[in-house]
């Protein structure tokens, strides 16, 4: 089968972070249903949260042999198919044990495709004529936002929360097998060598802490805005899904025009800036005990979240005597230890003081990561 044209798989691979998006985006406001159902506290739910980290982070070396075996876009394929059949079951879990072993698999299915869709969408990249990664990771928060959406409108019309996921994922399931018709052939990349664990050493470290700081925010937001929003501040399903998707959308606004913004501004610029709207985002969601005021603080926060990633991502790539590859690999390895560890850290720390107390101290690695901007800038 011939690669289609390059502007066709940027759109198709778009869908595919899009699927992702969404599909996640759905289930995340209704982790306080979960958290209700079952009886959990916020200690326990952030242990059973690791159950997804663990399935990603046990089982993602597997994806560089089963793109070597398969090519990334099946492996994409197969991960997003696995992902919309397992999440409707989260909310059909009758005991905490089947709740973390329906996480287990959320991490496994999630992870394999993540690592395939990115690295398609280098393929793709190496195919298309001007940069667009950002662009494309940017189609996750729409997702993530229309997911949180859903999430709003299935509550607000009184619709079960397992009803509504099973619906969504049967549409994005639609989306994605329509998507995958149009990326780039199957075998583009699947001779290729697969990823490899890199861990990083000096200045690459330092970056890698960094972005872990960057990951681990953004997580928490992910996976405890909704929770804050309904459980400390009563606001409601449906606005504590609107709060996540604001963030969300915000997200994605940043990152759609983020490689303007680096090119005018520069990347230290950027990231300052960008670490200063996380952090003091975050800081204005819990600490005012106001709705709105908590739904702004997290569309801010998701808005400086966008392109700390990014810059951070940049500067690994160029770091004098790494090869690009090999610098991104590293930092990456730290970033999803933080994205995927973050939350649970979060719902710990918030059994032993609050929620918001977790939160803040996001807040802080955002402006850690703009005190330390002059690491990065000197790279990038």
């Amino acid at each position: 089968m011939p690669d289609t044209l390059p502007h066709a798989a940027r759109r198709a691979i778009s869908a595919v972070f899009f699927v992702d998006g969404a599909a996640l985006g759905g289930w995340v406001p209704h982790i306080t249903d979960v958290k209700n159902s079952l009886g959990l506290d916020e200690r326990t739910l952030g242990l059973a949260l690791l159950a997804s980290a663990a399935g990603a982070v046990t089982t993602m070396p597997l994806a560089g042999p089963l793109i070597h075996r398969f090519g990334s876009r099946n492996t994409s394929l197969l991960g997003g198919l696995a992902l919309c059949a397992v999440l409707p079951f989260l909310l059909l879990a009758p005991s905490l044990p089947l709740f973390v072993f329906m996480l287990f698999l959320v991490g496994i299915s999630n992870g394999q495709m993540d690592v395939g869709m990115n690295a398609h969408s280098m393929a793709v990249q190496d195919r298309f004529p001007r940069p667009m990664i950002s662009a494309v990771h940017g189609w996750f928060s729409v997702g993530g936002f229309a997911g949180g959406a859903g999430a709003a409108l299935a509550a607000r019309f009184g619709v079960h929360p397992a009803v509504h996921l099973a619906i969504a994922s049967a549409l994005l399931v639609v989306v994605l097998i329509v998507a995958v018709r149009h990326l780039l052939s199957a075998d583009v990349d699947k001779d290729a060598e697969g990823p490899r664990l890199a861990l990083p050493r000096g200045t690459l470290l330092l970056l890698g802490i960094l972005v872990m700081f960057a990951f681990v925010s953004e997580g928490a937001m992910w996976d405890w805005a909704a929770v804050y929003l309904r459980e400390s501040l009563k606001s409601g399903a449906a606005l504590g899904a609107l709060g996540f998707g604001l963030g969300s959308l915000a997200m994605a606004f940043g990152r759609f025009f983020g490689d303007a913004w680096i090119h005018r501004f520069g990347p230290r610029r950027v990231l300052v800036l960008s670490a200063l709207l996380s952090g003091g985002g975050l800081l204005l969601a819990v600490n005012l005990g106001s709705v709105p005021l908590a739904i702004a603080g997290f569309a801010i926060a998701g808005l400086g979240l966008a392109n700390l990633v990014p810059v951070i991502f940049r500067a690994a790539s160029q770091v004098p005597g790494v090869s690009a590859a090999f610098g991104l690999a590293a930092v990456t390895t730290c970033g999803y230890t933080g994205f995927l560890g973050g939350p649970p850290i979060v719902g710990l720390i918030a059994h032993e003081r609050s929620l918001g107390f977790a939160l803040g101290c996001s807040a802080v690695l955002c402006l850690v990561i703009a005190a330390a901007s002059r690491v990065v800038a000197d790279e990038a």
